[in-house]
């Protein structure tokens, strides 16, 4: 089970640095790490919860935070303005209570995985807090990592301006809009297809969308 344990964290990690420098395969890492992670979670507790409750919950809160996590960095929420709060937000917080609850009635020292835990906890708390449009350019767009693709990536750039908008900010949107269209006109010097070259009036439907604020959806 160690095993199994240190193979999934070692694939969604890799998975995580995949997503950060857009290589192919992320989404593929992200899921099977973060599925391996929720069925070692499962099995230690069946196994393992007349034994160390604790430790169980530990695990299992492990896997709950992994999925929020999973679902942030992939933007499967839809886009809401702020990154939280959702169902699995709640589970996770209340089966991490549970096991703080647990480990401090055990009277237990804090190991490790606890303060690994602790630490993976107020992450997502921050998380939660941190608006869409921050996490995606991280994600997408950062000069550090993405200083040359960024110029070309209009999907991004067009994506980033549905974060914007729906947090408010209308001017940013349609700086990110702009940014949009130079980088797909960048793009078309050196590629064209038909999807690319059509990506125009999406882009012009979208900026046109943001000035009379009536954008309600984005084509995921």
């Amino acid at each position: 089970m160690k095993k199994f344990f240190i193979i999934a964290w070692s694939v969604f990690i890799l998975g995580l640095f995949f997503k950060l420098f857009m290589f192919p395969g992320s989404g593929e890492l992200l899921f099977f790490g973060c599925l391996s992670i929720c069925i070692h979670s499962i099995i230690f507790l069946v196994k393992n919860a007349r034994k160390d409750i604790a430790l169980s919950f530990l695990y299992l809160s492990a896997a709950l935070w992994t999925i929020y996590l999973l679902i942030k960095v992939k933007f499967w929420a839809g886009g809401p303005i702020i990154l939280g709060f959702s169902t699995i937000f709640i589970i996770a917080f209340l089966v991490t209570l549970v096991w703080f609850i647990l480990q401090i009635a055990k009277r237990s020292k804090f190991k490790l995985p606890q303060y690994a835990l602790l630490v993976y906890f107020v992450f997502s708390i921050i998380l939660s807090y941190t608006h869409s449009y921050h996490v995606f350019y991280f994600f997408n767009l950062n000069t550090v990592i993405h200083n040359e693709s960024r110029n070309q990536d209009f999907t991004s750039w067009d994506k980033y301006s549905w974060f914007l908008f729906i947090a408010d900010k209308e001017e940013e949107a349609l700086a990110a809009n702009n940014e949009a269209q130079k980088a797909l006109d960048e793009y078309l010097k050196t590629s064209k297809s038909y999807a690319s070259e059509n990506y125009t009036n999406l882009i012009k439907q979208h900026r046109e969308q943001i000035s009379n604020k009536s954008w309600t959806t984005y084509p995921y």
